[in-house]
């Protein structure tokens, strides 16, 4: 069974080769029948590609170009289209026969793409966009081929630089659409269509308005009958990519955020590859609108931009802003593509002016014989009606006066009125207005005025540096300036005089000086005593004296009068007193260096300070703290005394003594000691200050302690605790004390003959010790 399985099995597979060699026959057959046929045809087809080759001695050319874009609305503006997306050239082009223009099917189109170099829109060629397309035609009414290329980069392209490349390609007939040559043996001969004219330096001079161009463009029918290329856009501008748009501001200091003080002034900055066609075209779309208090002031277009040269595609304007006005400005760029950027709102207010003052019911140095009614208004368009301040002051008294009428404010503006405040000749004064006011900007405005209400002459004041002399005691004094306000002028030149503690004098011309002036009308005349005129200590009152026009006499010091129980003096009037001189001060019963013994009350310190005109006070310090201070009617008192501790340590005394003036005497001791002493060596001071008193008075109280070496050699020094005089002889100690002296020496005496026996009996006992144990051995 195996066997003739195997045997089936090889008559199996030579059956398969046999089948396999008949087919593989039979491939090689219709091979060799197609080769013979391709040969024979060969000869056929070379004769009908010599004969529908192209000619490039032919007309080619392009008859048109259409271009079709991606948008619904485009501009142009002069020789340029705009576009923010792709654009399509349809171009078609004749100069072939109808034989020939069936054959082309394949073409290579070149667009010239260019960049801007300068501000002045010079050009400069980038590249040539090349694209392989697919090539239409139509025969009636005449032989066209029709070409399409899309144009995706951005860039200018040029529409007079376009070149069309067709490759010859054998002929098939009847055929629409070409394709590429298959036949490698026949040589490929290529014609070139050129539509290339470059142009460099192009002005654009012209402004036309923008026109809107259709999705669809003439079609290859239409081209023929269109015979105005040469009046249609040069150049297709696409730019894809928005302005950038930034604006700073020079002044940048602010209150709340809005308010500014000072005027201010913006930079725009625009960077834009295609911004200088919206310059050179003159494009009027709005980048800048500003408006001022709500009314348009101002609009900035491209024209209105510069650029620095050396970027041309940064362009830069400046807009100012001066004036008081609440300011909004809004910018925005759109380029002629219609790429629009980003836009920027500002509102801010700029206030450069302080508030404004208007005062009516008086004037400046006016004079009056009857009531007044001052009203004052302060105003600002942005005013702080909280920071308005006002005061009526009656300048004799420094009274101020209270308005009876109740203010008017708002917003912008608060009004006042003074009114009642002049009941009769007792009200007779200088009065002054002063106010002062504040807007949201910190603009301060301050000021004051001042008339006079009176019927019986001159009005007189005195400047701030001679107020502060005034009624005062000083070292040194400075000149006197007083002023004088007359609403008729003076009939002779006023008296000017001074009382030195109570004798007058009348100056002379070289002892003052007068600047006289016209006040809206009065005559203010300001005199200047000088300072020589108080050269000495002593007391100085200085008046002047004048008769006006009308006959009034009037003073500067009119006569101290009495009011409620109080002393009243003229507004101009004043005395002073000049003290250079020190206080003269005496300290009894103390030195430097010294050691004073007395009783546990202390020591008894005196002192005597006068002055030459009046003290203030006297103190005393003890290691710098104030142990006493004598001020008021004390510090008159002929003697001044004060008790010091006795401690037993060294102190520093300091004794001042100062007057009004400020002038200071001060009296120092150092190292000064207070001891206790026993009262029997008080008593038995006492006995011998009144068995030997004429001695006693000459001596001197004070015991130095660096003389004393020890308590033993001052024995026989007895202290006087009151008067603290030192004795001029050593007084005896009593016998008692001397026996117990005497009683110690013997003492000791028998103490050390103790020791020197104890120490014999010692070396005694020592020595027969040693001796038994020499004995011993």
């Amino acid at each position: 069974m195996c066997k003739q399985r195997n045997l089936g099995d090889m008559c199996f597979f030579k059956r398969l080769k046999c089948g396999c060699a008949r087919i593989g026959v039979y491939i090689g057959i219709i091979a060799f029948i197609s080769v013979a046929i391709v040969a024979a045809l060969l000869p056929l087809n070379s004769i009908a590609y010599a004969k529908n080759s192209y000619n490039a001695a032919k007309g080619l050319h392009i008859a048109n170009v259409s271009v079709m874009t991606k948008q619904k609305t485009v501009r142009t503006q002069g020789e340029y289209m705009f576009t923010k997306r792709s654009a399509s050239l349809l171009i078609t082009f004749d100069g072939l026969d109808a034989s020939e223009i069936r054959n082309a099917h394949k073409a290579t189109v070149s667009v010239g793409r260019y960049q801007i170099v300068s501000a002045k829109a010079d050009l400069a060629k980038i590249e040539a966009v090349s694209s392989l397309v697919n090539i239409r035609y139509k025969i009636r009414p005449r032989v066209l081929g029709i070409v399409r290329v899309e144009l995706q980069k951005e860039g200018i392209y040029d529409l007079q630089d376009i070149s069309i490349r067709l490759a010859a390609v054998t002929m098939h007939p009847k055929r629409i659409w070409g394709g590429v040559d298959s036949n490698p043996h026949v040589s490929k001969q290529t014609n070139y269509i050129s539509n290339e004219n470059r142009l460099s330096g192009n002005k654009l001079c012209s402004r036309k308005p923008i026109l809107s161009i259709p999705d669809s463009v003439l079609n290859a029918s239409d081209l023929t009958k269109d015979n105005s290329y040469s009046k249609r856009s040069r150049y297709i501008v696409i730019d894809k990519i928005a302005p950038r748009l930034s604006v700073s501001y020079d002044n940048n200091a602010s209150y709340e955020g809005k308010y500014f003080r000072n005027n201010r002034a913006s930079r725009i900055l625009i960077q834009d590859d295609s911004f200088v066609f919206s310059y050179l075209l003159h494009d009027s779309y709005p980048i800048a609108k500003v408006f001022a208090d709500g009314k348009q002031v101002m609009v900035l277009t491209a024209k209105s931009f510069k650029n620095d040269g050396v970027h041309t595609n940064m362009w830069y304007a400046d807009v100012s802003f001066s004036g008081d006005a609440s300011w909004n400005v809004r910018y925005c760029v759109e380029d002629l593509s219609g790429n629009v950027s980003s836009s920027i709102s500002n509102k801010f207010i700029i206030d450069t002016l302080a508030p404004t003052v208007s005062i009516t019911g008086v004037q400046q140095g006016g004079a009056y014989s009857h009531a007044v009614v001052p009203t004052l208004v302060i105003k600002d368009r942005w005013l702080k009606p909280e920071s308005v301040t006002y005061s009526l002051r009656r300048m004799r008294y420094a009274k101020e006066l209270r308005s009876f009428v109740p203010r008017k404010a708002d917003s912008q503006s608060v009004s006042v009125q003074y009114a009642g405040f002049y009941n009769g000749i007792q009200d007779d004064d200088v009065y002054q207005l002063q106010w002062s006011a504040k807007d949201l900007v910190d603009h301060v405005i301050s000021g004051k005025l001042q008339f006079s209400i009176n019927r019986s002459g001159s009005s007189f004041s005195i400047d701030s540096s001679t107020k502060a002399m005034n009624r005062k005691q000083l070292q040194n004094a400075k000149d006197i300036h007083i002023e004088e306000l007359n609403p008729s002028g003076l009939a002779s030149p006023a008296k000017i005089s001074v009382m030195q503690d109570g004798v007058e004098k009348i100056l002379s011309k070289q002892d003052f000086s007068v600047n006289s002036r016209i006040d809206h009308g009065w005559q203010r005349l300001t005199y200047t005593i000088f300072k020589r005129n108080f050269a000495d200590n002593a007391h100085y009152r200085v008046r002047v004296m004048s008769v006006d026009k009308v006959g009034n006499h009037s003073c500067s010091e009119s006569a101290v009068s009495k009011k409620e129980g109080m002393l009243q003096f003229a507004p101009a009037s004043v005395q002073f007193t000049v003290d250079n001189l020190a206080p003269i001060a005496t300290v009894f019963d103390m030195q430097n260096n010294s050691t004073y013994r007395t009783n546990k009350e202390g020591k008894t310190l005196r002192i005597s300070a006068k002055d030459n005109i009046a003290l203030q006070y006297v103190t005393i310090d003890v290691d710098g703290k104030t142990n006493r201070i004598w001020n008021g009617k004390d510090v008159n008192k002929s003697v001044l005394s004060t008790k010091l501790k006795p401690d037993g340590f060294t102190h520093d005394v300091l004794v001042k003594a100062a007057d009004y003036a400020g002038n200071i005497t001060i009296l120092q001791y150092k190292n000064v000691k207070i001891v206790s002493i026993a009262n029997k060596l008080v008593k038995k001071s006492e006995a011998d200050k009144k068995s030997k008193n004429s001695e006693s008075k000459d001596t001197d109280s004070s015991d130095d302690g660096s003389d004393d070496g020890s308590d033993n050699s001052s024995d026989n020094d007895d202290w006087i605790a009151r008067s603290q005089v030192k004795k001029s002889e050593k007084s005896f100690e009593n016998a008692d004390s001397f026996k117990r002296n005497s009683v110690n020496y013997i003492g000791i005496v028998a103490y050390i003959c103790a020791g020197i026996i104890a120490i014999l009996c010692a070396v005694l006992g020592i020595s027969i010790i040693f001796k038994k144990k020499i004995n011993n051995q």
